[in-house]
């Protein structure tokens, strides 16, 4: 029969309960919060905040307390290996995190993950900074630091309906292998892979029907961003509302006209369009960064900078406003 790990022993020993608390708390803070920091040092801004990584870290902290009370209660199945259950747990969470929070970003990592294990011409490899992936020839080398000129891509690395040959044109130009994550946020630039703006927060899982309560608190908070939104400059806005999507990669105003969040006025004038123009785009929502660059009169990339700098600022604007933050 599999033991638990010798580093629980003094826990799983303990005679009474003060002593079971103090080998608790030397258990979480010597054994636990080490290897939960090691893993979350492994994602970087702006795909886990520093924020974030405080909520995960005290999620991943509260359900591997939850997990040694049930061995101790009920002499639950043993952990041969306290490191590898909270790496794994940490990866866990971390991951349903940002499948909330970005579901269109991790299909794409998915999507480039199932490419580089099944296609030859590629690989990826672990390195101190992360995973690495590029052409299979250069397994084992260290990622580049230096960031892509997306200006000048070339019609190959733009082309989402040929993944392997945009990976092959995009690291002949980068001219070496890169982090997994750097090479997402590239390809979700130029493939123009974009999440709704959401301001997520950790939660212990819930029941797949939300109460009445949890209902009107997610109506409040959308109202909230709506609210903010309008406040944002005019450019800001644009950029924003016309490539809004929901989780499907369809146009996500829409959800706010059905919950009667917003009305069709109101968009029209958060865009700075009539009723009448919003009515002849709506069936083409949402509109892909060069389209709304020529209706901005604009580059592609001021339009990628305005919606970066809308979603910062909600994000704060919105974490600011948030009753449950201290």
């Amino acid at each position: 029969m599999p033991s638990n790990d010798p580093v629980l022993l003094p826990l799983l020993t303990a005679i009474d309960e003060p002593s079971r608390r103090r080998a608790l708390e030397t258990v979480i803070v010597e054994r636990v919060q080490p290897v939960v920091a090691g893993v979350l040092s492994r994602y970087r801004p702006p795909s886990v905040r520093i924020e974030d990584s405080e909520d995960l870290a005290a999620t991943i902290g509260l359900r591997v307390v939850r997990r040694l009370q049930r061995l101790i209660a009920i002499a639950d199945e043993p952990i041969e290996s306290l490191n590898d259950y909270v790496a794994t747990l940490s990866y866990n969470v971390i991951y349903d995190f940002l499948r909330r929070r970005y579901p269109e970003r991790s299909r794409l990592k998915n999507r480039l993950r199932y490419l580089f294990r099944c296609d030859a011409r590629f690989a990826m490899w672990d390195s101190t900074g992360g995973v690495v992936c590029g052409i299979a020839s250069w397994r084992g080398r260290a990622p580049l630091s230096s960031i892509l000129d997306l200006e000048s891509a070339s019609r190959e690395m733009l082309d989402r309906t040929d993944p392997a040959a945009a990976l092959r044109a995009t690291f002949d130009r980068a001219g070496g292998p890169m982090l997994l994550d750097d090479l997402v946020r590239i390809m979700a630039t130029l493939w123009q892979v974009v999440d709704a703006p959401t301001i997520d927060i950790v939660r212990e899982p819930a029941s797949s029907d939300p109460g009445p309560a949890e209902e009107l608190e997610t109506r409040q908070r959308v109202e909230t961003m709506w609210e903010e939104v309008k406040l944002l400059r005019p450019n800001q806005r644009v950029a924003l509302l016309l490539n809004l999507r929901d989780v499907d990669g369809k146009n996500a105003l829409a959800q706010l006209l059905i919950s009667g969040i917003a009305t069709v006025d109101g968009i029209a004038e958060a865009i700075g369009v009539s009723e009448e123009r919003l009515s002849e785009i709506w069936n083409d929502l949402p509109f892909d960064d060069l389209t709304i660059a020529s209706m901005l009169q604009v580059t592609r990339q001021q339009v990628i900078t305005l919606r970066k700098a809308a979603r910062e600022r909600l994000a704060r604007r919105l974490t600011s406003k948030d009753p449950r933050k201290p």
